[in-house]
């Protein structure tokens, strides 16, 4: 049987370690992303914000554009999400099954061999296609991954952090994400906390 000298036992289990734990696991992040519309033609227009408030299992987003704010508010380990909406005056709040924000059936996945930086991280890119006929193309680092990656459903497999997202439409149209801010500073419970009474229930 063949005796490996203990050095080079110790360099090997030190390696499998490195190994098993390059991808640190983050529970509190918050992430910000810049969105732009890409047109046909290939010109690129503003369209608003999506910040990202992710604590443990409890994830937050808000989509702030010129017309509307929409937030949406779930825990992974509950069946229910709660979607806020403002428009005007107007504020709305509406419970969801969670379940029901499945996407539609993912078909093919590419990895891209390009490393990019973003934000200072190191990233990779994969493409993703549905059986709809869009597709996106995700650009991600394995630096670290936050408990919850589902802010996106796309997200669910990618191995990291989503940096900056790309969806194209099988009619051709571009909506470009882009983080342009990552903190990991601890989140507070408040974050996540709904005074209902400022909002008008619909079903």
């Amino acid at each position: 049987m063949l005796r490996l000298p203990p050095i080079i036992v110790c360099f090997l289990s030190c390696a499998v370690f490195q190994s098993q734990a390059q991808t640190k696991v983050v529970g509190e992040c918050a992430i910000t992303y810049d969105i732009h519309q890409i047109s046909m033609k290939g010109d690129t227009s503003s369209v608003g914000q999506k910040q990202i408030f992710i604590k443990g299992n409890s994830c937050k987003t808000i989509l702030k554009t010129p017309a509307f704010t929409q937030t949406l508010i779930f825990n992974t380990q509950q069946d229910t999400a709660i979607i806020l909406k403002e428009i005007g005056l107007n504020k709305f709040l509406q419970y969801i099954l969670y379940a029901s924000m499945q996407p539609v059936n993912l078909v093919a996945s590419k990895k891209n061999g390009t490393i990019s930086t973003i934000l200072d991280y190191p990233c990779e890119t994969i493409t993703l296609s549905w059986a709809d006929g869009n597709s996106m193309e995700v650009t991600y680092t394995n630096l670290f991954i936050p408990t919850v990656t589902v802010y996106e459903q796309a997200f669910k497999e990618i191995p990291g952090l989503v940096m900056r997202y790309q969806l194209t439409s099988k009619e051709g149209n571009k909506i470009l994400y882009n983080a342009n801010k990552i903190d990991l500073s601890p989140i507070t419970l408040n974050v996540f906390e709904v005074n209902k009474s400022n909002y008008q229930q619909i079903n």
